[in-house]
């Protein structure tokens, strides 16, 4: 038996609820596809189920707009439209003494929002005076986005790989400064690769090797020194070696 029945048989006046009620989600897999849900209200019901209930949300649109759709055996707060109780709605979810909310303003100062996910994943905003900052955090607590507003900074973090894919366009980055490091190894692989400096280009390592299938070229409009502790010049054709002037010494 629905709830409409337990009312009916309850002879309450046309069957009708004004005002609103707690609820329990029942049911959220609506075969229509609205986003609805199914609720019981312990007052009437511990068992039987309303019919199904509109969200509200703060957007909806077609196929766009808010989609938060309450768990099975959340909370909510039930109303229904001229006290109709086939027509029910839920206007909002309620914390109690078993669902807790995600934070709890103990210091009093309402400094966080958040929204955080069934299975962890957090976005918070930080209005805390002078270290305000936004943040998304994966359940794992290793894969993290960070806009620091007083820092003026965004920090991305992950524990393993970060991607950055443009197929069909390109990724471009512009600094003052950029800088890179690497632990391990740096490959970079393009089918024609340029680095352009308008001051200096410097390369330090403990070990250098250039490398090319056909032709390499080193060019300097104005001089070119090259010292080592020891030099050799190896080649298995001809050397050809030329110079307005040559010295060896």
């Amino acid at each position: 038996m629905s709830i409409t029945g337990l009312l009916q048989q309850s002879k309450r006046p046309e069957s009708k609820i004004y005002g609103v009620v707690a609820g329990v989600v029942t049911n959220n897999k609506d075969p229509d596809k609205m986003g609805r849900v199914k609720v019981k209200i312990p007052r009437i019901s511990t068992e039987e189920e309303s019919n199904w209930a509109r969200i509200v949300t703060f957007m909806a649109g077609k196929e766009r707009g808010a989609f938060f759709l309450p768990e099975i055996d959340d909370e909510v707060l039930v109303a229904f439209e001229f006290g109709d109780i086939n027509m029910p709605y839920v206007i909002g979810s309620l914390w109690n003494g078993i669902d807790k909310s995600p934070e709890d303003n103990s210091n009093g100062k309402n400094n966080i929002r958040v929204i955080k996910s069934r299975s962890g994943h957090i976005i918070r905003l930080d209005d805390t005076e002078n270290n305000e900052k936004i943040e998304i955090i994966d359940k794992t607590e290793k894969n993290i986005i960070i806009i620091d507003t007083k820092k003026n900074t965004i920090s991305i973090k992950s524990d393993k790989d970060i991607e950055l894919s443009a197929p069909n366009g390109k990724i471009s980055m512009e600094a003052k400064d950029i800088q890179t490091k690497s632990s391990a190894s740096t490959k970079i692989e393009a089918m024609d690769f340029q680095t352009k400096s308008s001051a200096s280009t410097k390369i330090e390592a403990l070990d250098i090797q250039a490398k090319s299938s056909t032709t390499t070229k080193i060019e300097a409009s104005a001089k070119m020194d090259i010292k080592a502790a020891m030099i050799d010049v190896n080649a298995s054709g001809i050397m050809n070696i030329k110079g307005s002037l040559l010295n060896l010494n």
